[in-house]
């Protein structure tokens, strides 16, 4: 039987993907074999550059498009189409409660040319995708241009998952892995993809299904990079590649924070396969080119990260989260894959082994924190799968032989049927066995108008935007779920005008952790989204008077014990009862803007949340406001207190005769009128250093998380502006655009040259 290994050598076309260069201004062109990483060895499956940039047989091409044809048929059996093309608003987990966030970037911020920007309507405010990532949500906004929303919606949060499959075959081509890594490693993408076993560390379909559709699309931009990262680096030659590169490696970033720490955890791994010079100027121009066109998102996210809600995560430790039963079959081909490559000292498959081995590690050092390895598993997970794709590859050469022997059939036949049955194969597998794909999908696209309860929904809605303006607060409830998700009322700003303290993006809030423990006094199961924080049990008095706190005027509550609890409670007036929801109206907030009853004490702390805590649990302290002094010099005139103190503060009343004539509230500007100037006064927003305040000092710090000013004149405003990491990132990104055209100019012009 002919030698597989020699296979397509000559076929057709020097295969060269280096354009004409112009004499002046590059160096000499070396031969497609010096092109090759410096390999540690010789692979049989790899072939030369010729072979795998020059023409296919046109059977090969046959062969791959009829797996792609397998794979998006497979795929499109589950994204039922007349699901996907119907106008209707997403429900399901955190998928669900995206919609305002799309909203507001679509109404509010494109159209002042913004990105991020401050939003009143979820956490007593704020600042809306300076900690989350906006490309997902850009990307909604762009297919609403053309198409409905409820569409452009669905098919944005499903690209990752139908880009995965091409992703992978590209980083097989462009490694110059030898068919048929490339298409395999496509097929085995769908292992991954269905895996079942979890549903929220992210790139499979359940965790898109449950809100991580950033995390999936910047997972499929990253196997997009690295595979065009490695051609670059084998060039070295910063043309349009170099761009190409720069604008990856700024999508990834902007699409999800923790795919891009992997894939700064998987680069380091090229430099083993490609030892040169000039592949590490290129890959350290990239990142900085990289570095530049995100500068406008991630300066900010690093100035500011100090005003996150500072999740605490536990992180995981059980052996089967390190591999997911269903993929032990899959990652058993892929030990027969390793023992092939190590045994023939492949350098190409380096960087799987490196993933495999740095994620792994990872799993079991990483201490508890703000990085999860949950995380960082669907890495491994994938990258078990691509050492599948490589086991496979070698086992061509046994199914080769097998089907010479019972039919005669030639070798490229074998090359030629061997992928498409190992995909219609796995294709059968995932549609026997995956049940929880296809009903998860259903639900979440079918939306919330195919829920039963949708009437009941639409009359809760109706009833809640009647109210005259003020903030709404419900109670946590897996029963709500019935309605779409039990996140369905953090869409209260999406379908109507009032705001809601719960939003999707809870790490993104500097008043999360106090939203938390009023949910706790107010839920019969909370939640305790905000991991690391000291919940007080279930105490409805107690979460009535938080509320008056913090000016929320509305409460929806859910279970029959809570409900009435609230019932009983004078504050509270019951205005509907409409399915298991009850609607209430509390009594005795004060607005927006408050003046101080007592004199403010300071606190020095290097820790806020932990000091303020216990300050917020108390409710005797609360009328005694806490200032965070950070070194401002106007807190001076304040007693200084010491952190221990804080539940327990002196209080000293104001005394004035003033009082606040007028509140307006806006999402990036407060205006108030009063007559108590030099007198402290509360602004219950949520504090962010891009806060500005005109005709008063300040703002500070004020506990829980809210804004003090000291007036000066009659009106005061505050403004949402930008900061000097605002304006420094934005001119970084104006650069690396420039950057990007001068590389795509100069790109053109040497190939117009060398032509």
């Amino acid at each position: 039987m002919a030698d597989l290994e020699n296979t397509d050598r000559g076929a057709g076309g020097s295969g060269s993907d280096e354009e004409p260069r112009d004499r002046g201004d590059a160096p000499p062109v070396v031969s497609a074999a010096a092109a090759e990483p410096r390999a540690l060895g010789v692979d049989p499956l790899a072939g030369s550059a010729d072979a795998e940039d020059g023409p296919k047989p046109s059977w090969i091409v046959f062969s791959t498009i009829l797996v792609f044809v397998v794979i998006y048929a497979l795929l499109l059996t589950f994204y039922r189409p007349d699901l996907m093309l119907s106008n209707t608003t997403t429900s399901g987990g955190d998928m669900g409660a995206h919609h305002y966030a799309a909203q507001y970037l679509i109404e509010e911020l494109l159209p002042r040319f913004q990105f991020t920007g401050w939003t009143q309507e979820w956490y007593a405010g704020m600042p809306l995708f300076t900690f989350y990532l906006p490309l997902p949500f850009l990307l909604i906004a762009i297919f609403n241009v053309i198409l409905p929303y409820g569409v452009a919606f669905k098919l944005a949060t499903a690209l990752g998952v139908f880009l995965l499959p091409l992703a992978a075959y590209t980083f097989g081509r462009m490694l110059r892995f030898r068919d048929p890594f490339p298409v395999l490693a496509a097929v085995m993408s769908l292992a991954f993809l269905f895996a079942q076993s979890f549903s929220i560390y992210g790139g499979n379909i359940l965790s898109t299904l449950a809100g991580e559709f950033g995390y999936s699309f910047a997972f499929a931009l990253i196997f997009f990079f690295l595979g065009t990262l490695a051609r670059g680096m084998e060039r070295g030659r910063f043309d349009w590649l170099f761009a190409v590169n720069g604008l990856l490696l700024m999508a990834v970033v902007i699409s999800h924070i923790v795919a891009t720490i992997a894939l700064v955890l998987i680069v380091p791994s090229f430099l083993v396969v490609y030892r040169t010079r000039r592949a590490f100027l290129y890959l350290a121009g990239v990142f900085a080119l990289g570095f530049l066109l995100s500068s406008f998102w991630g300066l900010p996210f690093v100035d500011k990260l100090s005003w996150t809600a500072h999740m605490s995560w536990v992180q995981l430790t059980q052996m089967k989260d390190l591999m997911p039963p269903e993929l032990r079959p899959v990652a058993a081909i892929g030990l027969l894959g390793m023992a092939f490559a190590l045994s023939k000292r492949e350098a190409r498959t380096i960087p799987l082994l490196w993933t495999v081995l740095v994620m792994g590690v990872l799993f079991f050092v990483l201490p508890d924190g703000r990085l999860w390895n949950g995380r960082l598993l669907p890495f491994l997970y994938f990258a078990t799968c691509l050492w599948a794709a490589y086991g496979f590859s070698w086992l061509l050469r046994p199914f080769a032989v097998m089907l010479d022997d019972l039919l005669a059939a030639g070798e490229w036949v074998s090359r030629f049927v061997y992928p498409p049955v190992i995909a219609v194969t796995l294709g059968g597998v995932i549609l026997v066995l995956s049940t929880t794909a296809a009903g998860w999908i259903k639900w979440n696209y079918e939306g919330y108008e195919s829920k039963e309860p949708w009437p009941a929904l639409e009359e809760i809605l109706r009833v809640i935007d009647e109210q005259p303006p003020g903030r709404v607060m419900w109670e946590h409830s897996p029963d709500l779920d019935k309605f779409g998700t039990p996140r369905v009322f953090e869409l209260i700003p999406f379908w109507t005008k009032q705001p809601t303290m719960e939003g999707t993006l809870m790490e993104s809030a500097f008043t999360a952790p106090y939203h938390f423990i009023n949910q706790a006094e107010l839920s019969a199961r909370p939640s305790h989204a905000i991991i690391g924080v000291p919940y007080p049990p279930r105490n409805t008095a107690a979460g009535l008077t938080h509320l008056q706190f913090m000016n929320i005027p509305y409460l929806l509550t859910v279970s029959p014990e809570v409900t009435e609890e609230v019932k009983a409670d004078r504050r509270a007036e019951l205005l509907a009862t409409i399915d298991t929801v009850s609607i209430f109206q509390v009594a005795g907030t004060s607005g927006y803007v408050e003046i101080a009853r007592n004199q403010p004490v300071r606190v020095v702390t290097d820790d806020w949340r932990e000091t303020i805590v216990p300050w917020y649990k108390e409710l005797s302290a609360l009328p005694v406001p806490v200032v965070w002094d950070r070194g401002e010099s106007g807190l001076a005139q304040f007693d200084l207190i010491d952190a221990s103190e804080v539940t327990a503060p002196p209080a000293v009343p104001t005394e004035h005769m003033g009082e606040v004539l007028s509140e307006q509230i806006e999402n990036d500007r407060i205006t108030f009128q009063t007559t108590a100037i030099g007198v402290p006064h509360i602004v219950k927003v949520s504090y962010f250093p891009n806060w500005k305040a005109h005709g008063a000092d300040g703002p500070y710090v004020v506990s829980p998380s809210f804004m003090m000013v000291i007036p000066r004149e009659r009106e005061v405003t505050l403004t949402y502006s930008r900061t000097a990491s605002n304006i420094v990132g934005q001119s970084f990104t104006a650069l690396g655009f420039l950057v990007v055209v001068f590389a795509l100019v100069r790109s053109r012009s040497t190939k117009r040259r060398g032509a």
